[in-house]
């Protein structure tokens, strides 16, 4: 019997690294997935080994940065189980330069990715996880919160604001559980 038998957890950027990860460990505790990612080929692979685990899989190629794909991300999930105990925003890029140089499209990108995606997919899990009066959402942030690295100002400025995201997120749930 694992700690998650019974829930259902969906993890962004599932299909590879730390996501995928994350995904296994849930699997071997006993809960059900639904892993997305931007990658359809690693999705299927990840699936497979996670149901060679006796999860339940459900695999959705999802932009975080779309916020249609990522409604849609979320109708699935319900669709498939009913409801959504545990969602882990692990989706994330690194792009960077001297700041002088750094284009807006990867300004844009890298916002897009590590903060509004994760803001798209919070949104849709509150209005889920707030009806039901119970669930868990975990940001996956970076040192880079704390202590910035050299060329990193997009990067960084999403770790920043996704610390802030998180904290306004738990307020707002806390009567909710």
């Amino acid at each position: 019997m694992g700690q998650l038998d019974g829930k259902i957890a969906l993890v962004t950027g599932g299909g590879t690294g730390i996501g995928k990860g994350i995904a296994t460990a849930f699997a071997r505790e006993g809960a059900d997935l639904v892993i997305a990612s931007r990658g359809p080929e690693h999705l299927s692979t990840a699936g497979t080994e996670l149901r060679d685990l006796g999860a339940q899989v459900e695999i959705v190629p999802t932009d975080v940065t779309d916020e249609v794909q990522v409604k849609e991300l979320f109708r699935k999930t319900i669709a498939r189980f009913g409801k959504l105990d545990i969602l882990v925003n692990n989706s994330g890029v690194f792009d960077g330069g001297p700041i002088e140089e750094i284009p807006l499209i990867t300004w844009q990108k890298v916002i897009g990715v590590n903060l509004t995606g994760v803001f798209l997919c919070t949104r849709e899990a509150m209005a889920i996880m707030k009806r039901q009066r119970v669930g868990r959402i975990i940001n996956i942030g970076s040192i880079s919160a704390q202590m910035p690295r050299m060329h990193s100002a997009p990067y960084t400025a999403s770790k920043h604001g996704l610390v802030g995201l998180t904290k306004s997120t738990a307020l707002e749930g806390r009567a909710f559980n």
